[in-house]
Order: C-alpha cells, then structure tokens, then sequence
C-alpha cells in the first residue's frame, strides 16, 4: 500500500473483496480526518486540492480542468467537493450517465476507465490506509524498547504512559538526552533541595514516579503475595508428612 518514500497505492480492477470492506470502513475516516481544513485539509485550500487534482490520471484530466476552475470561487465544503469530484469521475467513465458525456465514455478505453475508477480508492488508501513496517517486526534493534531507553536518531527518552491520561500526551513533550543535561545542569545550581535521585532534578521525575507507583510497586506486591502463597503450600505439604 505504499511507504514514506514510496507513495503510489497499485490497485486491480476488480477490487479484491478484503479492499472493498476496507474501503467501506476507511472512506468515512478519510472524509472526517483527511479532508478538512482542522485534518490534513487536502480539499479545504487551494494549493492542497490543487495538488491531489494533479494526481489524477490524464485521462481525467477534463474533470481536473473544470474543478479547479469552479472551486477557484465557490464556497463548497470539503465533503460537498470530495462527492462532487466523485461524481464528476462517476460521469466521465459512464457509471452516471448524462447525453453529454454518453459518446465519451463510450470512447474510452477500459484501461483508462479502470485508472480512474480506481483512483478514488488509492486516494482513500494512501491517506489512511494501515502501513506495516517490517523492520519493527524483524530487526533486534526494534524488537523491545524498554522504559527509558533512548531512541537513537531523535535522542528522545522512551516514557511509560499514564493510561488515564493517554489523550494528553503528546510524544513531542519527551525529553530528550541534551534536554535532560541542561536540566540537570541548571538544577546544580539552586540550593536547599533534598533529592535523593538523579532523575528527580530532571522532567522525567513524573513518569519515573508514575512507573514506579503504577507499574512496579503493584508487580513487586503481587510477586511478593505470590511466594507467601507458595510458601504456604509449602508449609502445608510438610505438615500433612
């Protein structure tokens, strides 16, 4: 479904069944999250559906011509112009048909017909469809990432998340290491502090102890309650001999 770096989406007419569902589940998603001048806003200024108009195939380049000049002046919003080039590319392949664009579709080659049937899909695809990234799932190196290990091109700090707190977070908020020695560094220098901790001087010092009160705390206790259980059973077991 493309990468990064590779964006084009290849798609065959027919539509496997697995991308029509998908399809289905996705366009909304593209509709809401994609389109709007809050989202991505790929229909909501004129420089961004300039762009995706370009993208379309030559054979459509008719509907490319006629959009951009109308919505140049009109006041549509993003999900009217988003049906409306549908409708427009419907016409033109024939799938509506209207007298004026009878002949011409007729004329076109079905090589060309499926190009642009299917770009509205791709379009979906490449926006929202789910990428996978193999190296996440074959490279040692992306295999575990430990709390506060360090990710080694953003030099950012891997925290754990408050998961009652999750729609707060923002990854660009992690520390990084020379944020980290800048803290440090400015923390040398006020006096009259108890700080038992390294970390306590720095910004990770809330998720040092949310880590520690919500994750291990809690493992330590059902571990310790494990081995009393155990011990027990143990005890038992010697008695009854």
């Amino acid at each position: 479904m493309g990468t990064d770096k590779n964006q084009n989406v290849d798609l065959s007419n027919p539509l496997h069944p697995t991308l029509q569902r998908a399809y289905a589940i996705l366009e909304p998603m593209f509709v809401s999250d994609i389109i709007p001048a809050g989202a991505h806003g790929i229909l909501a200024f004129e420089e961004h559906w300039t762009d995706l108009l370009a993208t379309l195939p030559p054979s459509a380049s008719a509907v490319r011509e006629s959009l951009e000049k109308k919505w140049k002046n009109d006041v549509t919003t993003p999900e009217e112009k988003w049906t409306e080039l549908k409708r427009y590319l419907d016409v033109l392949i024939g799938k509506v048909t209207t007298a004026k664009k009878a002949k011409q579709s007729k004329k076109m080659g079905a090589a060309d017909r499926s190009k642009i049937e299917l770009w509205t899909i791709a379009t979906v695809f490449r926006y929202t469809y789910p990428r996978l990234d193999i190296n996440v799932s074959k490279m040692q190196n992306h295999l575990l990432k430990s709390p506060f290990c360090v990710h080694p091109k953003t030099g950012r700090v891997c925290v754990p998340i408050d998961i009652k707190k999750v729609d707060e977070f923002d990854p660009f908020d992690v520390p990084t290491l020379p944020q980290l020695m800048d803290e440090l560094d400015a923390f040398e220098g006020k006096d009259g502090q108890k700080i038992q901790y390294e970390w306590e001087k720095t910004s990770l010092k809330e998720s040092f102890r949310h880590f520690q009160t919500d994750f291990l705390a809690p493992m330590w206790k059902d571990l310790k309650r494990a081995e009393k259980v155990k011990a027990e059973q143990q005890a038992a077991i010697t008695v009854d001999f």
